[in-house]
């Protein structure tokens, strides 16, 4: 997926201190994608800023690397206390040194299904951009994936949204995620299967031209029937005994479904 650059001088953002990221924090925007656009660039703006934004349509800007901190999940000393995610209470420090933060153009947290399936790429492209500068890991799970709720409940208590599908996203994010290496791995095994199937075909035809019995004899039917219905063969009149053999080798095999 492409990320548009969208920060400027204007955009708020500080040092992490030697800090390394490891939690994600999912916000709402309250807006449309081009007001945040528009508060997180503007020179007028000194309270706030957010690393990325996820519009309704999959599009992503963003505001912030994430070797600096944003400005958006900052609590005082005494909202520490009040805050249900447990990782707070054990870094016990400025949440935003060690968050990334994911804007979602919305009021209520219902996601598109654009919206829902780029957010999803992003968690697991900003774990990525961790491992690739930091070489440190963490698992995209709900200690380390957060709504802004979960640091904030006394001043934003219902962001990302009542609607937020927080279900889908820990059962997605919790699936094995297919790498551009795995990827090209099984189109090559899925080339080689193809390749299997048409020497086989061919093989399977060579056989039927040749030595043709009466009939079908009764141990080959049920893998002449299977190979039927897959439309391997038309039913044959009269095969060889080595096709209707290797018919009944396959269908041993299981190759016949």
């Amino acid at each position: 997926m492409e990320i548009v650059w969208k920060g400027n001088q204007y955009t708020n953002s500080s040092p992490r201190n030697g800090i390394v990221p490891f939690v994600i924090v999912n916000h709402i925007s309250a807006g449309t994608m081009s007001s945040m656009d528009n508060w997180f660039t503007d020179p007028g703006n000194q309270v706030s800023s957010a690393h990325y934004g996820v519009a309704r349509d999959g599009r992503i800007h963003q505001y912030v690397a994430v070797d600096r901190m944003a400005w958006a999940n900052g609590i005082s000393q005494e909202q520490f206390a009040k805050a249900t995610a447990q990782v707070v209470h054990d870094m016990n420090m400025n949440p935003n040194l060690y968050t990334v933060s994911i804007e979602h153009e919305g009021t209520d947290g219902d996601l598109t299904e654009a919206q829902f399936q780029s957010s999803v790429w992003l968690h697991r492209h900003i774990r990525k951009i961790v491992r690739d500068i930091w070489q440190k890991d963490f698992p995209l799970d709900t200690y380390h994936v957060l709504g802004h709720y979960q640091i904030n409940p006394v001043q934003k208590p219902d962001c990302p949204g009542p609607k937020f599908p927080w279900a889908r996203l820990y059962k997605t994010l919790a699936e094995p995620e297919i790498g551009d290496e795995e990827m090209e791995e099984l189109l090559a095994r899925l080339a080689a299967l193809e390749a299997q199937k048409a020497q086989l075909e061919a093989r399977v035809a060579a056989l039927e031209a040749v030595e043709h019995l009466p009939g079908i004899p009764d141990w080959a039917q049920d893998a002449v029937n299977k190979a039927v219905a897959q439309g391997l063969i038309d039913t044959p009149q009269g095969g060889s005994f080595d096709f209707y053999r290797l018919l009944t080798i396959l269908n041993r095999k299981g190759l016949l479904g």
